[in-house]
């Protein structure tokens, strides 16, 4: 396969990708967020702690492209939510990690688990062979950003 075949492959799946999110989108139900009042940038900051599990204020920032200050005013009204709770770092007592409380995690839930029932109905639609395709994909996928964005050892480091 020549780099001009990878590159198109690439386009066409990217292409698809974009066109499988609007359709997932469309007539989305709210009920997901029924009851909780917050803003789309509390929702990103939510969304990083439930795929982190905890984070200082300055890896938030840096993951989300923001200043620590805006971090501190978003996490000030997520603590008021009940969604998330500050903590000592206890290898630096200088860094205040966030992580999500059970309220804060069961949204997060509540929201994933609404995205994986409307996949569900979407893969009810597909025949065995279509599945078998399907599942033989998501686990190249998977694969890929295993290596793609899982953390690497340090060299001569021992974390034990």
């Amino acid at each position: 396969m020549g780099i001009d075949e990878r590159e198109q492959l690439t386009q066409a799946i990217l292409d698809c990708y974009h066109e499988f999110g609007r359709a997932m989108h469309r007539d989305r139900p709210h009920e997901w967020l029924e009851g909780c009042d917050i803003t789309m940038p509390q929702m990103k900051t939510l969304a990083c702690l439930y795929g982190k599990q905890k984070a200082s204020m300055g890896e938030l920032a840096e993951a989300l492209g923001t200043g620590v200050s805006t971090i501190t005013g978003i996490f000030d009204r997520l603590i008021d939510h009940g969604f998330v709770t500050r903590e000592e770092d206890p290898r630096d007592r200088r860094v205040v990690v966030g992580r999500l409380t059970p309220a804060g995690d069961a949204l997060m839930d509540r929201i994933y688990m609404t995205a994986r029932d409307r996949l569900g109905r979407v893969l009810g639609q597909l025949t065995v062979e279509e599945l078998r395709a399907v599942s033989q994909g998501i686990e190249a996928l998977n694969r890929g950003a295993q290596r793609a964005y899982s953390p690497t050892p340090l060299s001569g480091r021992d974390d034990r």
